[in-house]
């Protein structure tokens, strides 16, 4: 049976949410992780109070996800089939690792890309970057505008964050390590294991 993590990823207003993994493995780039369905997920406020619902999607049983995070570079990616098939990058902090509980901070910027995209042009605002036959769009640039003006985070720190957004879409425009076949094929090998969820949902509360 693989090692069991908790991931906690914090936001920048305070709140946080959380999870078990199964760390799959490591290679010169990073670390491998994935929960199947049915695993938990508890998201905390900043004042306290919590909610617990399944992760991937908060419906059951949920759905499993393939991670990604680098060993160097502020962002951590997830490959996943459910709602749609796609991969979605969160620019952060970079994670920390601490024993059994590895945490990184969202700096709101987001990128996704969705194979064999059939969206047609102009369906969609958010800006796109386009290359070799894929595209990658970037969500929420005005929500990290909105962490600078509100003092979360410096100018630099936004900028930084920028550039970092520009290097990860790079790597998945090329499908450069870790957006390669090899990722969806280790997802789908990780699927096949039947891998028990870590951990169960208890109770639900309402926000």
């Amino acid at each position: 049976m693989p090692r069991v993590v908790k991931l906690v990823k914090r936001k920048l207003n305070g709140n946080d949410g959380s999870w078990l993994t199964y760390h799959l493995g490591d290679d010169g780039g990073g670390s491998w992780l994935f929960h199947p369905e049915g695993t938990s997920y508890t998201g905390r406020w900043a004042d306290g109070r919590e909610a617990t619902c399944f992760s991937g999607i908060p419906e059951e049983p949920g759905c499993p996800i393939l991670y990604f995070a680098p060993h160097q570079g502020g962002w951590v990616a997830a490959w996943r089939h459910t709602p749609q098939t796609a991969i979605n990058i969160d620019l952060s902090r970079p994670v920390t690792r601490s024993g059994d509980v590895w945490g990184f901070v969202d700096l709101e910027l987001d990128l996704w890309h969705v194979p064999d995209d059939d969206t047609p042009p102009g369906t969609d605002p958010r800006p796109r970057l386009s290359r070799h036959g894929r595209t990658v769009g970037i969500a929420d640039d005005d929500e990290l505008d909105d962490a600078v003006s509100s003092g979360r985070i410096t100018p630099a720190e936004a900028d930084r964050t920028r550039d970092e957004a520009r290097y990860v879409a790079g790597l998945v425009l090329d499908a450069a390590h870790p957006f390669t076949q090899a990722a969806w094929e280790r997802f789908g090998e990780a699927i096949a294991r039947r891998l028990p969820a870590p951990q169960q949902p208890q109770v639900t509360l309402q926000p």
